[in-house]
């Protein structure tokens, strides 16, 4: 894969990264303006903190990956575009709960 290719190819899952986030966002957020609020009402339901929440979550979509891995045949219930798209996704809401938990000790 040349660099220009490659260059492409985060552009594009990029742009499908965040259309997911923002298409998937009324839904996981409750319509709750705080972006946040689904790894903290989870948190809260299950008495955990929200980053162990965001942990399970984001370890469901590594695992799937890994699954693809192992297995080049296993039938995909979603395109494994989505489950790479997922992982940025959850990669920024991550570093959102550790920057807000950050601000939040100074």
């Amino acid at each position: 894969m040349t660099q220009n290719e490659f260059d492409k190819l985060v552009i594009e899952l990029n742009e499908y990264s965040f259309d997911i986030m923002r298409n998937k966002r009324p839904e996981y957020t409750n319509e709750n303006e705080d972006v946040l609020n689904n790894f903290k009402s989870t948190g809260d339901k299950l008495d955990i903190s929200e980053m162990k929440v965001w942990a399970t979550f984001f370890e469901k979509q590594t695992q799937s990956i890994f699954a693809h891995i192992k297995n080049a045949n296993l039938k995909e219930s979603e395109p494994i575009k989505s489950r790479f798209a997922d992982v940025i996704n959850y990669c920024y809401l991550g570093y959102a709960l550790f920057k807000e938990r950050d601000s939040k000790i100074k």
